[in-house]
């Protein structure tokens, strides 16, 4: 999306397309002011009708050797920001996403595991839907991270706690040869 003109009351006339009734905030590597001021029109041409879902909240993408980038929840946010309201997430750590699958699948809870590498994303929803949880230390937690919620006398820190670890999913490899 491209700015309609040199000056912001330009922006605030560029047509707007009358079917759209959601805004969808996921990873676009191309995100752009003009894109923010777009979504923030429909937002408010829609009112409350007009949907504000985000796919995740994740704030940073880990990347080898420790370097990271932004994650989708950066622009959840930005958008969030300009429309005053918050945005319905349908990713983790969000249950909606196990309930559409448990819905379609039969899933039995207790016979199901949960593998990830982030405690407030995987970890989380995994624990708030009664699967067993195993943390990967291949991505933005580490241990230090798991003892101190672990320690921890709050519930909501407590439900950041994995049933086990590994340092990586490679771990897992000879387990499942047998």
């Amino acid at each position: 999306a491209a700015l309609p003109g040199p000056a912001p009351a330009d922006w605030a006339q560029a047509p707007l397309d009358p079917a759209v009734r959601a805004v969808l905030v996921g990873f676009d590597e191309h995100f752009s002011y003009a894109k923010l001021c777009q979504a923030l029109r429909y937002l408010l041409r829609g009112g409350p009708d007009c949907l504000l879902v985000g796919t995740n909240r994740d704030h940073r993408l880990p990347l080898e050797g420790g370097a990271a980038i932004p994650g989708t929840g950066c622009l959840v946010k930005a958008v969030e920001t300009a429309a005053q309201r918050e945005a319905f997430i349908v990713g983790k750590p969000n249950r909606y996403m196990f309930d559409c699958v448990a819905s379609e699948f039969d899933i039995d809870p207790a016979r199901t595991i949960m593998v990830g590498d982030r405690l407030d994303t995987d970890i989380l929803m995994g624990n708030s839907c009664g699967l067993t949880t195993l943390l990967t230390l291949t991505g933005v937690t580490t241990l230090d991270e798991v003892k101190g919620h672990q320690e921890s006398s709050c519930p909501a820190r407590q439900s950041l706690v994995p049933d086990y670890y590994v340092d990586s999913i490679a771990d897992l490899l000879p387990a499942l040869g047998d």
